[in-house]
């Protein structure tokens, strides 16, 4: 009796592995303008589109910034905190049931877009002006500590 009860839980054990269930999980990710480079938890994951695996949720930081040759910032950077809840089937108990016993493949997409815009860096004149300003304080708290 034993024997038969141990055969049927190695059949049981082997029907649930063969059969079991998949969940893909991924973060789709694009910008406007795209081929900006995309940082997932401030981990380089590629240029804008990009599309990265995960095993958790939870909020995740994600960041877009688009860069020249000289590694200057050409837009502005986006930083975003992205809550990434689970579907239904991915909450307990449930869950057992589509990564386990479940025999199709089931896929949780997250997609994001993100706008960069426009730099509002200020004029030449401007830039030198704040330079002489910043200057002259810094020498008027020099002289002070003397």
């Amino acid at each position: 009796m034993k024997k038969t009860n141990f055969a049927f839980f190695l059949i049981m054990a082997g029907l649930i592995t063969v059969a079991s269930g998949c969940v893909t999980r991924t973060i789709n990710i694009e910008s406007t303008p795209s081929n900006a480079s995309v940082y997932l938890d401030d981990k380089y994951i590629g240029e804008s589109p990009v599309s990265v695996p995960f095993t958790h949720y939870g909020t995740r930081k994600i960041t877009v910034e688009k860069k020249d040759e000289d590694g200057r910032l050409v837009l502005k950077r986006a930083i975003n905190f992205e809550k990434i809840k689970p579907p239904l089937y991915e909450v307990f108990p449930f869950d057992f049931i589509s990564e386990i016993l479940y025999p199709g493949k089931l896929e949780d997409k997250h997609d994001f877009h993100y706008q960069l815009d426009e730099l509002d860096l200020p004029s030449i004149a401007e830039r030198k002006k704040q330079i002489l300003l910043n200057a002259e304080d810094l020498r008027r708290k020099a002289l002070e500590l003397d």
